[in-house]
């Protein structure tokens, strides 16, 4: 009975959730997060069919539920904070990153202070290699490096890997040494990442400091890719890309620990959310922010 009593409530769920990249509760794999995956989750349960394992632990259980309800929870309710970077001189255009805020959180606030004074406005790429990365928010157009705030740790560990779109924290060798410069790879790069057991030559096992991946563009890989292809001396544009401006373009609240049930995204759980949940579900079968 308690089976068909949590089915029985995920019924009411949108059948409209939309998300770009939800796996494992993508299990129609048609890009959504919606009332087929729970009805498919439903019959692999019935016929013990592993195809719904999203938590893989060899039967479809309630474990697997509570997981696709997360995912459907997060498709309706992006958590993630976006930056848009106008470029112009040698390439105009705009470049829009996604941060992730759960996985660096002090790299994605730090970056956002950056962006909230205007630090980055009239900056420079100023480090741009094809086939590697192109880098800036350091130099102006004089090549005079801008004075930062103190640097932040290393959040390299976070398990992100630096592939071709991601955006990486620039830093010295001292891993902890990271203030305002960033960096887009150009290609997939993963020896930059952080690797926990490295052997030296006489066989001692120690970590490798990577450096941190805390976001991803996800449009204008064109104006990376134009920005790359650029002519360049010692590394530096022959005619500089300026970041005309950078603003944020989802303006979510930055909490320092997501919570689950907090519908209204002020970064607490509250009587508020519990109202906002009650009437979009009578209004429209939906316990999302929004019944549109």
């Amino acid at each position: 009975m308690r089976f068909f009593a949590i089915v029985s409530f995920f019924f009411v769920l949108s059948l409209s959730a939309y998300s770009t990249d939800l796996d494992p509760g993508d299990i129609s794999q048609d890009k959504h997060v919606n009332f087929q995956d729970f009805a498919l989750l439903a019959a692999d349960w019935q016929t013990s069919a592993t195809r719904s394992d999203i938590v893989p632990n060899g039967i479809v259980d309630i474990s697997d539920l509570m997981q696709l309800a997360e995912d459907w929870l997060k498709s309706t309710n992006p958590d993630n904070p976006e930056v848009t970077l106008q470029v112009t001189g040698a390439v105009n255009g705009s470049i829009v990153i996604e941060l992730y805020a759960d996985e660096a959180p002090v790299t994605v606030e730090n970056f956002l202070n950056y962006v909230q004074t205007g630090f980055y406005e009239d900056l420079i790429f100023h480090r741009v290699i094809s086939g590697f990365m192109v880098q800036g928010g350091g130099y102006d157009v004089d090549f005079v490096k801008k004075t930062t705030n103190d640097p932040i740790i290393n959040e390299s560990s976070n398990g992100l890997s630096h592939l071709r779109g991601t955006i990486g924290m620039a830093r010295t060798p001292e891993p902890y040494s990271a203030t305002s410069e960033f960096f887009i790879n150009h290609v997939d790069n993963a020896f930059l990442d952080y690797d926990p057991v490295v052997y030296d030559g006489s066989n001692n096992a120690y970590s490798k400091y990577g450096y941190c991946v805390f976001g991803e563009v996800l449009s204008g890989m064109d104006v990376v890719d134009a920005i790359a292809a650029l002519p360049t001396t010692n590394d530096r544009p022959d005619v500089d890309v300026i970041i005309q401006s950078a603003a944020i373009t989802q303006n979510v609240p930055f909490c320092p620990e997501k919570l689950q049930g907090d519908i209204d995204g002020n970064c607490k759980v509250d009587f508020a959310d519990f109202v906002r949940m009650a009437e979009n579900w009578l209004e429209c079968n939906s316990i999302t922010a929004d019944c549109s």
